[in-house]
């Protein structure tokens, strides 16, 4: 009977897996699949806001070992498996999970450490791009690529030179002018919703069965400046036909700045939904506004600018009972 017991309690812990593994696992293979990688930042930010810091920096090695073995395994296949070429393949992820623990680690307000780390981010980014696909000579080569492509499959199609000067180079220039603004939105939104889905889980492991309203999204009111400021120099390029690094600082500050603002719009919206007892409504609003920006290209400009709008609006008008700006 006790050798019986023995067993079973041998074999419950070796059943036993630690909490930080699997969404460790999770976020490596979510980052590997590369159309899920904008995710990948969730599952360690829920490790950190239910199980702590330790599960959390352990849960961050995991995703990162499973990233390297899968970018081995593909340089491998690849017939370019060199330390050098994998180490730039896990630079990229390993800047995001670093910037990701310091909002965790750090005893700062979280706005301002994600803000901090998205600008540090945007700097070391934006000399990779411009080392990978900034320069004249590797645009060139991206059109020859594009045009053998075209001649492959029977297309008659400009020179390589028209290519990179045509397409490549404007597309490019769309990527650096945005670039910042996807990485503090996919920053700031991976934290968001990792700390939601980790409160959410703790509630229910402890059977908190109270009804949760839906979550709200506040600024800070320290931001407004440094988004005015943003939107002004946009001006400034815009009428003033600048370009180089102050177009691209410009644009990335200016998108960064509408995003966190459309989401407080979208949080007021939300809020008046939930006043009127239309709690339903506040899942279905931002799908009918993303349906009407794809159907149709003025309504989708009207909709970019006047959601921003109501959430800067917020700043002086009192929409809800809790200001976060």
């Amino acid at each position: 009977m006790e050798a019986q017991e023995s067993m079973d309690s041998v074999s419950l812990r070796s059943r036993h897996i630690p909490a930080f593994l699997l969404p460790g696992m999770l976020s490596g293979l979510c980052y590997a699949s590369g159309f899920l990688a904008v995710t990948f930042l969730v599952p360690i930010q829920y490790v950190f806001r239910k199980e702590g810091k330790k599960e959390g920096l352990l849960s961050m090695l995991v995703s990162l070992a499973v990233v390297g073995l899968g970018n081995a395994l593909r340089l491998s296949g690849l017939g370019a498996m060199q330390l050098s070429f994998l180490l730039q393949t896990v630079l990229p992820p390993a800047l995001l999970l670093l910037a990701l623990g310091l909002v965790d680690l750090l005893n700062v307000d979280p706005w301002k450490t994600l803000t901090s780390t998205a600008v540090g981010l945007a700097v070391i980014f934006g000399f990779l791009l411009q080392a990978s696909i900034g320069t004249k000579e590797v645009q060139q080569s991206m059109g020859a690529v594009i045009g053998q492509a075209l001649a492959s499959s029977g297309l008659q199609g400009p020179d390589a030179s028209t290519i990179a000067e045509a397409y490549v180079a404007p597309a490019v220039s769309a990527i650096f002018d945005c670039f910042g603004a996807a990485l503090w939105l996919m920053l700031a939104g991976s934290w968001w919703i990792g700390n939601r889905l980790g409160v959410l889980k703790k509630a229910s492991d402890e059977g908190a069965m109270q009804e949760t309203a839906h979550p709200s999204f506040n600024v800070p009111s320290w931001l407004l400046w440094p988004s005015i400021a943003g939107w002004t120099l946009l001006l400034f390029v815009l009428y003033g036909h600048r370009g180089g690094l102050v177009s691209i600082v410009a644009w990335n500050v200016s998108l960064a700045a509408a995003c966190w603002y459309a989401l407080q719009g979208f949080s007021v919206i939300s809020c008046f939904f939930q006043s009127k007892g239309m709690r339903r409504m506040t899942s279905l609003v931002p799908v009918v506004l993303i349906l009407f920006i794809l159907l149709d290209t003025k309504v989708g400009l009207a909709i970019a600018a006047l959601v921003p709008i109501l959430g800067v609006s917020e700043v002086w008008l009192q929409y809800r009972i809790h200001k976060g700006a």
